[in-house]
């Protein structure tokens, strides 16, 4: 009997904003290393099937390209080139409702 073997999780970190969320990033990056996954920051290519956005809600330029990026990712999601999409940061603290409704994929 076969049995399906689901594909080992990788992980993109992207990073949006201030300095803090490069830390934060850094930070979690080193936490999903340590428990022995495969984890890239900001790769250029991408081939994660999982997405983590580091996002910005306070300066605008960073704000715009949080949403930017998030709709970008949530279409990659909706055609399947990832499984999961995640969001983290100020942007997604201060916007979460709106997030949850407006982009189901997140």
């Amino acid at each position: 009997m076969k049995t399906k073997v689901a594909p080992k999780p990788s992980i993109n970190i992207i990073t949006l904003g201030c300095s803090k969320n490069l830390v934060d990033s850094e930070v979690l990056y080193t936490q999903l290393k340590g428990n022995g996954l495969e984890v890239t920051h900001e790769a250029k290519k991408d081939k994660a099937n999982i997405v983590v956005i580091n996002t910005c809600g306070f300066i605008d330029n960073a704000k715009q390209e949080s949403i930017d990026t998030i709709l970008q990712y949530a279409d990659a999601r909706q055609d399947g080139k990832i499984a999961k999409l995640l969001v983290m940061g100020c942007l997604s603290h201060r916007y979460r409702l709106d997030l949850e409704k407006e982009i189901p994929q997140v």
